[in-house]
């Protein structure tokens, strides 16, 4: 069934933009704006880029309005979200300022009580309006409001495959002794079975799963033909009997892949069979009530039972990945079955926003499952490059995921989510890295304890099964699995940088770490303590340091609170600079308590004595504020250069807003020849302490875009194959090469 929401959407004047473009910062407890006569808003308040804004809703249908300003050359992944507030229901618009008339997102899916939120990929730069409003009032409790980056960071290999691990824990755990995962339905048991199988990553065997899966396939694969002389009706012949069909043909075919079962052949064969001869074409039998005639509404698609003359386009899409994975693995599928199966899916394109229709042609689709689906199917028919495709995933990306609802849709999340991840690897570079990075992080944080995620919107009635089994081959996707349905790829080339031993002993360095362990670092990013961010990060960076290198760590501000007179020479040796302790420094790190003040400067010059009878070395200071106790942080530089030794400072300026206070410490830094990095959030800190411990090397494409990042004797990191510029950033200068990398090559790059 479709749902249709109408929406009423008030209009902006000219007047009333430029008022709304020119209006003051807002005080922190935003009130209900003025209105013209006619209703509309009269001002509306900045609101910056990354930060926090709150405001009240004062009476029924308040509108709060603000002004958002993205700067060039836009965001990656764009996040506007308004938290709940009690009694209210909340409406979150977003609008283009030069084109006011319209809206972008209109998000009421939460009840009351409940927040919403916008999510955009690709957000282009410039000047956009958002509205707040509620359908009735809480003058005492106010909600906030943000716009910016995703607080969080991407969800990293392990955490995925830790993800991925569970789920499929799950699954295997509601698994019957008769190998199946639901009573009745062989589609929900194929789907989970194929996610089973896009588990590699997780480095546990599920054999025996599998196994037991397939018996149960083939233990209810329908011995009696289609129609006499035809093909075998495997899987059900009740309704939905092709949902089901399709789905366990594909199973078969990726298990027959990916375990290298020849047995399986005969079963898929006649499989196949039936999706071809039950397609709407003029090859339809008539058996079947075929043949189709060209000019009929439902030609070259598939509906819910083998004789259907009408076609729709998410049965359409499940037989076309079943052909497609046969096509990839030697079966026979006749070309036209694909031609005609695009042609179909074409004609339900729906150009005014790129979306499609389930069944008849319109200009509105309206939904972003049916947008992944139409973009998906003409992918696999062998049309990545039509007119119809970018459109559709400009469409996903303006209404990219969010938990846990399918808007605008007709309440399908997980099916969007599926369909929509496939499309975007297909589209690959940017579409892909952006929607995985969103994607993944979003599964991974909504995960729940038991490995399962939780179905929502109509999908309640499916149950966990389905969600979980979806959830997990989406995670499949981000370790990279690449089932047999997907279009040929070239396999991925790997490249090394390494110093070579003459480099390594000059590269081998002494170091000393400082750690700001003041009261402000229970200050919180994205809702997480800088302290636990720090620790974090740290921990990863000294589990890759070279063994040749020897490290100290000083901490500061961790024994004296603010007012004890001790806070400003509150500075500590807690491990001496020798051969790195990996073990002992990360536990140290974990330990370290936050009390007192930032007596930076004299924890600096406490360090260079730290040095005393070592010829050079590194200080790297992780600090998120600057000297507090009335240091000279002029004093830093004589203080090297009287010392003797060749000293460098470098400071990480972690969460460091303020320009005033950026400068100081990029003062300190430049007097002892040393750099200063800002570090915003976990992925930004962990790069600056890599290019401060670690030399790193970029990778950049032909026109001089940034394609990958590794550590100089870190792990490898997979390319495509091609001509790259490799980029090695050493001091003072970076060193430039030409590289070029060969399918499925492990190039290793040595440095002198």
């Amino acid at each position: 069934m479709r749902l249709n929401f109408f929406r009423a959407r008030r209009r902006i004047s000219i007047l009333a933009l430029i008022m709304l473009m020119t209006a003051p910062l807002p005080a922190r407890a935003h009130q209900a704006k003025e209105k013209e006569p006619n209703g509309e808003p009269a001002q509306a308040s900045a609101l910056p880029l990354n930060q926090e804004i709150q405001g009240f809703v004062n009476e029924e249908d308040d509108e709060d309005w603000y002004a958002l300003t993205i700067p060039a050359p836009g965001l990656d992944i764009l996040v506007i979200e308004v938290s709940g507030v009690s009694g209210i229901d909340f409406d979150l618009t977003f609008y283009d300022a030069k084109n006011p008339d319209d809206e972008l997102v209109e998000m009421d899916v939460n009840e009351e009580g409940g927040g919403e939120k916008i999510v955009r990929m690709k957000q282009r730069p410039g000047k956009y309006l958002i509205k707040v409003s509620g359908d009735e009032s809480n003058p005492n409790e106010a909600y906030t409001l943000r716009a910016g980056k995703p607080t969080k960071p991407p969800a990293s290999s392990a955490e995925v495959a830790q993800a991925l691990r569970k789920a499929l824990d799950f699954l295997v755990s509601k698994q019957k002794p008769e190998g199946n995962f639901d009573e009745d339905h062989i589609g929900k048991s194929g789907l989970a079975l194929m996610a089973i199988l896009s588990g590699k990553c997780t480095g546990k065997d599920y054999s025996k799963n599998i196994r037991a899966g397939l018996s149960f396939l083939e233990s209810e694969f329908d011995a009696d033909p289609l129609y006499e002389g035809g093909p075998k009706a495997a899987w059900s012949r009740r309704r939905g009997f092709m949902y089901s069909h399709a789905i366990a043909t594909l199973t078969v075919i990726e298990a027959l892949v990916e375990l290298k079962d020849t047995k399986l052949k005969g079963m898929a064969e006649e499989a196949l069979q039936v999706i071809i001869k039950a397609q709407n074409t003029e090859h339809k039998p008539k058996e079947l009530d075929g043949p189709m005639a060209k000019d009929h509404m439902g030609y070259g698609g598939w509906r819910y039972d083998p004789d259907d003359t009408d076609s729709d386009l998410s049965v359409t899409g499940w037989q076309i990945l079943a052909l497609r994975a046969a096509k990839n693995t030697g079966f026979e599928v006749p070309d036209w079955s694909f031609d005609l199966a695009a042609r179909y899916v074409r004609s339900l394109y729906a150009p005014e926003d790129g979306s499609f229709e389930y069944r008849t042609p319109d200009d509105v689709g309206d939904s972003c499952a049916r947008a992944g689906m139409g973009a998906l199917s003409l992918q696999l028919c062998g049309y990545p490059d039509d007119p119809c495709v970018k459109p559709a995933l400009r469409f996903m990306q303006d209404h990219a995921p969010t938990w846990n609802f399918e808007e605008p849709g007709d309440g399908y999340p997980f099916y969007y989510w599926y369909y929509g991840t496939r499309a975007m690897l297909i589209a690959g570079g940017d579409d892909w890295r952006i929607w995985k990075e969103w994607t993944c992080r979003m599964l991974v944080d909504n995960q729940n304890s038991d490995g399962s995620w939780d179905a929502a919107q109509d999908e309640e009635s499916v149950g966990t099964i389905y969600s979980t089994a979806l959830g997990a081959m989406i995670l499949g996707f981000c370790c990279g699995h690449w089932p047999a349905y997907m279009p040929k790829r070239a396999e991925p080339a790997s490249l090394r940088v390494v110093f070579e031993k003459e480099a390594v002993q000059e590269t081998a360095r002494n170091v000393e770490l400082i750690l700001d362990a003041s009261n402000s670092m229970w200050g919180q990013i994205g809702g997480e303590a800088k302290i636990a961010i720090a620790r974090r990060v740290l921990g990863q960076i000294i589990e890759g340091l070279p063994e040749t290198m020897n490290v100290g760590l000083r901490v500061y501000g961790h024994r004296y609170g603010l007012n004890d007179p001790k806070a400003c020479t509150d500075t500590e040796l807690l491990v001496p600079i020798r051969p790195v302790e990996k073990a002992r420094l990360i536990d140290t790190v974990n330990k370290i308590q936050l009390k007192g003040k930032t007596p930076l400067v004299h924890s600096v010059l406490e360090a260079i004595k730290d040095f005393a009878a070592m010829p050079n070395g590194s200080i790297i200071l992780v600090t998120d504020g600057i000297e507090s106790c009335g240091g000279d942080i002029k004093s830093i530089g004589p203080a090297v250069k009287g010392s003797g030794l060749e000293i460098k400072v470098h400071i990480v300026g972690f969460d460091i807003t303020a320009a005033a206070e950026r400068q100081e410490l990029e003062t300190i830094a430049r007097s002892t020849e040393g750099t200063y990095i800002d570090a915003r959030d976990a992925a930004s800190l962990l790069s600056a302490l890599r290019q401060t411990l670690q030399a790193e090397f970029v990778v950049l494409d032909a026109k001089g875009k940034e394609v990958a990042r590794g550590a100089v004797g870190g792990p490898p990191v997979e390319l495509r194959p091609g001509d790259y510029t490799l980029r090695v950033l050493l001091p003072p200068q970076p060193m430039e090469l030409k590289i070029t990398l060969r399918e499925a090559e492990s190039l290793v790059v040595p440095i002198k």
